[in-house]
């Protein structure tokens, strides 16, 4: 049985993502706390918390640096974060534009973000493009941004460590570049909305790159030294973790190993989970004005949450994964 997956990075990205959604619902609503924590309005500005996203996304790409030195291509390298992306974007744009009609058509509702659905803007959301400030349409899920930055991260990863397997400039050097040009849009102008540089794609540039460094450091400083360790450590307990992985499959899997893999399955699906959050909360305020549902309420910010928790996870699991499995054996060819 494989299972590799890493518990606590999904703890944290299960966090970030219930952070991120009360961010969001207590911004739109106007929801506000006098006791307790505000994840709007409050002393900390939770909305920085996508920059940790950013950087977790770096750092683990740091093995892909390896596999890209060895001649992995950039259909092969790019095709797997399409087809893991692409899917989803489309799927929350659409569930966006349906949910925005509806609210603004039968409940007369306004949105700080954009309440115009335009079809040629959906379909450059839709498509991870939509915050590369190449047409004069933003996101019209603004959730998507993240996720359009996202991709543009991965082109110019690529770049550069290609460029640094040509000239055999250190792979740290060159993907500093975009870190620094991240920190010199953002402090040096307000607002720019240059094709790929602009203040919001600075954002993606200074973390992503920036886990990316941590990680090349990291992986410096321990990496070796992990590696002859693993190797001593592999033939020592070989036969236990054979007797341990059989005990396993006799008995029944205990507490400890049901809570691991439901964190680890909710981990999986946070991407989803994040890019569904305005098509529910849309949903909420529907249901809001026609039923009374108050919406300035810390129970039915929780109610939101949990609701948003399910439907991105039963998409990714009954629908995404097929997706994402179909697609994988259409295109992408094994590396």
């Amino acid at each position: 049985m494989k299972d590799s997956r890493k518990v606590l990075p999904d703890i944290i990205r299960i966090i970030l993502t219930a952070a991120v959604l009360f961010h969001h619902y207590q911004q739109l609503t106007g929801t506000f706390f006098y006791r307790g924590i505000n994840f709007y309005g409050g002393k900390f500005y939770f909305g920085y918390i996508v920059e940790v996203f950013f950087l977790m996304s770096g750092f683990f790409m740091v093995p892909y640096i390896e596999k890209i030195r060895d001649k992995m291509s950039f259909p092969v390298f790019f095709g797997k974060r399409l087809i893991r992306l692409l899917p989803s974007l489309i799927v929350t744009t659409i569930a966006y534009d349906i949910a925005l009609f509806f609210y603004v058509r039968l409940c007369n509702g306004t949105l700080r973000y954009p309440t115009d659905i335009n079809v040629f803007g959906s379909i450059v959301t839709a498509l991870g493009m939509g915050s590369w400030c190449i047409t004069k349409d933003f996101e019209i899920n603004p959730i998507c941004w993240y996720v359009s930055v996202l991709l543009l991260c991965y082109i110019l990863m690529y770049i550069f460590v290609f460029i640094s397997k040509i000239t055999k400039i250190p792979a740290g050097i060159l993907l500093a570049v975009p870190m620094i040009t991240g920190v010199v849009i953002t402090h040096v102008t307000e607002f720019s909305i240059i094709p790929f540089l602009s203040t919001r794609i600075a954002r993606g540039y200074i973390h992503f790159f920036g886990g990316m460094l941590l990680g090349i450091i990291i992986t410096g400083l321990f990496g070796k030294g992990s590696k002859a360790n693993a190797k001593n450590d592999d033939n020592k307990t070989y036969e236990k973790k054979s007797d341990n992985l059989n005990n396993q499959r006799k008995d029944k899997p205990g507490f400890g190993y049901l809570l691991k893999k439901t964190i680890t399955k909710i981990g999986e699906a946070t991407l989803d989970i994040y890019l569904i959050q305005l098509p529910v909360l849309l949903v909420f305020f529907i249901i809001s004005y026609y039923t009374g549902l108050d919406l300035v309420s810390g129970k039915t910010m929780l109610l939101y949450a949990a609701s948003t928790f399910i439907i991105g996870g039963l998409y990714y699991f009954l629908i995404e994964k097929r997706i994402h499995s179909l697609l994988s054996k259409l295109f992408v060819k094994k590396s």
